[in-house]
């Protein structure tokens, strides 16, 4: 029985040198392994960046078919109204400051995931008539302030 104790005892010793033996070249301590992590970084911000821009690239064809379809609706109800607008471009000014604001309330993000119906249109935060007036007050203030008289001319 002495003897197959001492066989056990050596085996199990000569495992754990052999163990450690291995773990030690499988690290391989220096440069490999920071070159193999700094790749691996690299990559996942290349990942990042590369879904950002498409994120940006998608949500911004949603919000200029958003701005079209705004502006146009816009003139056709002005024209059914028979009222004239001041300027041209005030649908189209009007239609960017709400999508602005409707992208502001959502993200980039958001907006791109329901363009790529990956998102219900129902989960987005609507724009609401605080920000059609604020939109409204903004464009009548710029249009005021640009014809705005200097008080010293006079």
């Amino acid at each position: 029985m002495s003897i197959n104790k001492l066989i056990g005892i050596h085996v199990v010793q000569g495992w754990w040198r052999g163990r450690g033996a291995t773990l030690g070249k499988l690290r391989r301590p220096g440069k490999g392994q920071w070159k193999r992590e700094a790749i691996f970084l690299l990559l996942i911000l290349l990942a990042l960046t590369t879904f950002y821009f498409a994120a940006y690239h998608i949500a911004s064809h949603a919000l200029k078919e958003l701005v079209n379809t705004c502006s146009a609706r816009f003139e056709i109800e002005l024209e059914n109204a028979d009222i004239e607008p001041p300027m041209a471009a005030l649908p189209q000014s009007l239609c960017e400051c709400l999508a602005q604001t409707f992208l502001d309330k959502n993200g980039v993000v958001r907006l791109a995931l329901v363009d790529s119906r990956l998102l219900d249109p129902l989960a987005l935060e609507p724009v609401t008539e605080e920000d059609g007036d604020a939109c409204i007050n903004a464009l009548w203030e710029s249009d005021a302030s640009r014809y705005q008289v200097d008080d010293r001319l006079l």
